[in-house]
């Protein structure tokens, strides 16, 4: 049994934290940038040909063939862009949609995008209700560009808000995501929404973090996500979606120093729940219980990561 699908989340601490890391982010982010590109083949592997068979449309696609299999792709949480880039170059679709939670990002993505073109402040064509993060609409509403006529290019556009209240463009073929989801309030919500705007047959393929990701510092500082477990996640995604494909891995990233965690864990962003301030005295007892609990004879330390991978169908409509 699942206690509780909705956890509280500060997203403009969020937002903050990565914002200010993603200059670093791509240096330190080992484990994030595996995850992307294990993401991608099991993609591959395992939806592209569902995606080939339930298009709607009667038609055979295949990436050795002139027609991506997914057209129109929506990626929330892109971040500095590592999958994105990924995808793009595997799948070809017709368009890509980018979304982050950071505005400042779409400078990590900015190869992706036409040159000199600024971000609007409005979408030129609009969709459905959407809130943008950092900005308060009172008398027009802020919505989503629809296929074909994209916010930046006729490819790739990016649309810094919060997914959680993302109306996606209806229709999607491949919603998808790379480390981003553990950070969601309502992840059974945004399930839901995800099947809302899926074409029939439309893939959601995303990695997220299991419960034991980065436990070292949850039991020195008792602060840390509220992860779903794999069980728990194709729960909540049962009624709506078939799981084509999960599995799930740990990974143990190794630090000559516990203050080397601490300084991997600012430079990729990852702090968005810690609030305290860090004191010479609180630093010094994390890093003495950080070796007696989890050092080596050489008093070097690890981080545990615990990567887990879902691929899922949209199920027909539900009642």
């Amino acid at each position: 049994m699942i206690c509780s699908t909705i956890q509280s989340i500060d997203k403009a601490l969020v937002a903050r934290r990565f914002a200010h890391a993603r200059n670093t982010y791509g240096r330190e982010a080992l484990v994030q940038q595996q995850v992307a590109e294990k993401m991608l083949r099991l993609l591959t592997k395992h939806a592209c040909p569902s995606a080939a068979a339930h298009n709607g449309e009667g038609n055979t696609r295949s990436l050795s063939g002139n027609a991506s299999p997914f057209r129109h792709i929506v990626e929330f949480g892109c971040g500095t862009g590592c999958y994105s880039r990924l995808l793009l170059h595997a799948l070809q679709p017709e368009t890509l949609l980018l979304n982050d939670l950071c505005p400042e990002m779409r400078e990590c993505i900015c190869d992706l995008l036409p040159a000199g073109e600024p971000l609007p402040h409005r979408p030129l064509l609009y969709d459905d209700k959407v809130e943008l993060y950092g900005a308060k609409v009172p008398l027009e509403k802020a919505k989503v560009p629809l296929y074909g006529t994209p916010l930046i290019s006729p490819t790739v556009s990016f649309l810094p808000c919060d997914a959680e209240t993302l109306d996606f463009p209806q229709g999607t073929d491949l919603i998808t995501s790379c480390s981003t989801l553990q950070w969601f309030a309502d992840t059974e919500r945004f399930f839901t929404r995800c099947h809302r705007f899926l074409s029939d047959g439309g893939i959601l393929a995303f990695s997220t973090f299991g419960k034991r990701n980065m436990q070292e510092i949850h039991t020195l500082t008792g602060h840390g996500l509220e992860y779903f477990s794999l069980e728990e996640l194709k729960a909540l995604l049962s009624s709506r979606f078939e799981v084509l494909y999960a599995e799930e891995e740990i990974v143990s990233l190794p630090f000559g120093t516990p203050l080397e965690v601490l300084q991997h864990l600012r430079q990729t962003g990852v702090t968005g729940t810690e609030k305290r301030v860090w004191t010479r005295g609180r630093l010094q007892s994390f890093c003495e219980e950080y070796i007696r609990m989890y050092g080596k004879d050489d008093r070097s330390v690890s981080l545990t990561y615990h990567p887990i991978y879902v691929i899922a169908r949209k199920r027909g409509k539900t009642k």
